[in-house]
């Protein structure tokens, strides 16, 4: 049995080529203001409209250098890179931390955010946040995860309270992606319902921070998943 929730719109990133290449050595990319310094990068991968993209090295810690320079002046978004990795996630990840950083910059606390596009790892007093990402591939629109790595307290601010337990929810992001997938196509499982979901998504969609205010509901239906319960 399905249930369809309330419509909603849920945004799509495109997964294409960007017009630029990253160095095959590890490292980040992130986008400045046009006016800011880029000294302490390495290269200038594009000129964009009231934007450059830039990319600098990282050595044996990229997370803790990548947040140190995600301070910089100008700097209003950034992603990790690793050796090899597929332009096409890379400027995914860039353009969703871009799209974080536009929905904090009325918050106190610094606005710019660092992505990765697998995951990262966290460095003391920083937690990484699963964001579950609708995205447009040719003719197919699939929904994946992008990371989040920031401080426990910028978190906590972007919460609103203390942070559930984070092991159990990435234990169960296909669970979550698959949820997603079926409310953005207006069909919930009957489970799903029943936990109250078509009432909780009636104006949202199912993201990582509505997965965590509720984390209790969540935290029952994903385990009537795990059991395999209707």
């Amino acid at each position: 049995m399905i249930l369809k929730p309330a419509p909603g719109t849920t945004r799509q990133f495109p997964l294409v080529w960007p017009p630029w290449q990253p160095p095959g050595a590890d490292g980040l990319a992130a986008i400045v203001a046009p006016t800011a310094s880029i000294a302490w990068a390495d290269g200038l991968l594009a000129r964009e409209d009231e934007r450059l993209v830039v990319w600098a090295p990282t050595g044996a810690e990229p997370e803790s250098q990548a947040l140190a320079r995600l301070r910089y002046p100008g700097v209003r978004a950034m992603t990790l890179v690793p050796a090899r990795s597929d332009p096409r996630w890379v400027r995914l990840a860039l353009e969703y931390a871009v799209h974080l950083a536009a929905g904090r910059e009325s918050d106190a606390l610094s606005s710019a955010c660092l992505t990765s596009w697998s995951p990262p790892v966290t460095p003391s007093g920083v937690v990484r946040i699963p964001h579950l990402v609708t995205v447009a591939r040719d003719d197919a629109v699939t929904d994946t995860v992008v990371w989040e790595l920031t401080s426990t307290a910028s978190a906590q601010h972007w919460l609103g309270g203390p942070l559930p337990d984070q092991h159990f929810f990435e234990n169960h992001l296909d669970a979550l992606l698959r949820l997603r997938a079926a409310a953005r196509r207006g069909q919930l499982p009957v489970r799903a319902a029943n936990a109250g979901l078509v009432e909780l998504l009636a104006d949202a969609e199912l993201s990582i921070q509505l997965v965590y205010q509720h984390a209790a509901r969540f935290r029952r239906l994903l385990g009537g998943y795990l059991s395999g319960q209707s």
